[in-house]
């Protein structure tokens, strides 16, 4: 029979919805999508380790980051090189040294995490174990949120993860999504306030068709536009938001995207 310390750990991981990973092998396809560079690590949602522990054995100097006491004192027991932070994966301060981030995220703040991580400045990839419709929409484009992070990202669906893989089983099966910060940047990073904000408004506008609601939203009557937002690539919405973009309007470039507007914060 379990404790009640153990249900009671069991009955807050179910609210955050989150997964413990136990398959060795899965846990070994996350580490070999990551570039093979020298960079730190950022593990995010630890658990039981087995992420972790693949990590150390490819060699990577890692953080772990876990909100559970119980599982954050078992990861500094069996991998005394890792860096365990205990707290919520949502409030941890990344590191302002170059590093690549890679986790199992509870799937039920996916998307919070998601938008906090985009944030950030300082990783050049990301590999993420996420719910498998969550993986397939961000890769697949077509989304608000992937409009308003693709000039400065790429998307790429590595593969589905069998719900068998997981303790507790979950009711879906997962996705590997990696992200990818882009070299060349299609829009200055110095204009992303201002381009979030335009492809805000024209998700959210009124129109028959996009060009109805581009002219609404700018007015400037822009051609050969398909049909709705959703259809428009990357390279589409930079160039979209390039054209009608007011003439006095100076872009500033610099190292790395600036923190995340407060109209995206979590």
């Amino acid at each position: 029979m379990p404790t009640r310390r153990n249900s009671a750990r069991d009955r807050a991981r179910r609210e955050l919805g989150q997964n413990f990973l136990i398959d060795r092998s899965v846990a070994r396809r996350l580490v070999d999508l990551l570039d093979p560079s020298p960079v730190p690590v950022v593990e995010l949602g630890a658990g039981r380790g087995a992420l972790t522990r693949e990590l150390v054995h490819a060699g990577r100097t890692v953080t772990a980051v876990e909100l559970d006491r119980h599982w954050a004192d078992e990861l500094r027991d069996s991998c005394p090189r890792v860096s365990v932070i205990r707290c919520d994966m949502l409030d941890f301060r990344f590191p302002a040294a170059p590093h690549a981030v890679v986790g199992n995220l509870p799937f039920r703040i996916t998307t919070a995490m998601t938008r906090r991580l985009l944030g950030e400045r300082s990783w050049s990839e990301a590999v993420l174990l996420v719910q498998w419709d969550v993986a397939r929409k961000r890769a697949s484009g077509g989304s608000q949120l992937n409009a308003q992070w693709a000039p400065w990202y790429e998307f790429r669906l590595r593969g589905g993860v069998s719900a068998r893989s997981f303790r507790p089983v979950p009711a879906v099966d997962g996705g590997i999504l990696k992200v990818q910060r882009r070299s060349h940047p299609l829009v200055p990073f110095g204009d992303l306030r201002r381009y979030q904000r335009f492809v805000e408004a024209v998700f959210t506008g009124r129109g028959r068709g996009l060009a109805e609601i581009v002219r609404n939203v700018t007015g400037c009557r822009v051609r050969n536009l398909p049909a709705l937002p959703r259809d428009l690539t990357a390279e589409a919405w930079a160039h979209l938001y390039a054209e009608t973009k007011p003439p006095d309007t100076k872009a500033h470039e610099h190292s790395g995207p600036p923190s995340q507007p407060k109209a995206l914060r979590r």
